[in-house]
């Protein structure tokens, strides 16, 4: 008998616990505490809401709500930051080889320059200047002596033509891969020709 009143008790006691944790945090808190803190104006809907914080919170489901919203930011701003490091690294390194000095030669533009002025280098640009002396062609050997102290030699071919009174007007016009060519004015055909110095 004390035993099955005792199993009886244990039976009570399971249920009131199980009851206890199965009460709504609404309907456990005293009626004048609930209104002192302004609860009673909540909706059902409202209740139900904070029923259900309450019980996350005890459950610790919304500090581990919480914990991982905390640290998906955490790992967002940690990305953002790697994102605008390397944005940073791609305009600088943008910025550097732009500034950068080309080599000569490395474009045509450059290449299309012969600035042929005496005791200076080439640098290439086409220049308008005169032969000196008397005009009868060329042959490969044959050096012309210009207006502007350069000389330039005929690196191939050969036009023979009567002996004409000089000056002439000619051109140097710079070719591909640092070539030049010695356009004569009332001459169709042009030699390929050297720089080979100035002559003053």
């Amino acid at each position: 008998m004390k035993r099955l009143l005792l199993m009886g008790l244990i039976g009570a006691g399971m249920w009131v616990v199980t009851s206890r944790a199965q009460e709504k945090f609404s309907q456990a808190v005293r009626p004048e505490e609930f209104a002192a803190a302004g609860l009673t104006k909540l909706s059902p809907e409202e209740r139900a809401r904070l029923d259900a914080l309450v019980e996350a919170y005890k459950s610790g489901a919304l500090a581990a709500a919480r914990a991982e919203v905390a640290t998906a930011a955490a790992a967002r701003a940690t990305a953002e930051q790697k994102a605008a490091k390397a944005e940073a690294e791609v305009v600088a390194t943008k910025a550097a080889a732009a500034a950068k000095p080309k080599p000569a030669g490395e474009s045509f533009l450059a290449k299309a320059k012969v600035l042929l002025t005496p005791s200076t280098e080439v640098e290439y640009e086409t220049v308008q200047t005169r032969l000196l002396g008397e005009f009868q062609g060329w042959q490969t050997g044959t050096v012309f002596n210009l207006e502007n102290g350069q000389r330039w030699r005929v690196e191939s071919g050969n036009y023979i033509t009567s002996p004409e009174a000089g000056p002439r007007k000619v051109r140097i016009v710079p070719g591909l891969m640092g070539s030049f060519f010695l356009e004569i004015e009332g001459v169709r055909h042009r030699p390929k020709i050297k720089f080979i110095g100035s002559g003053k």
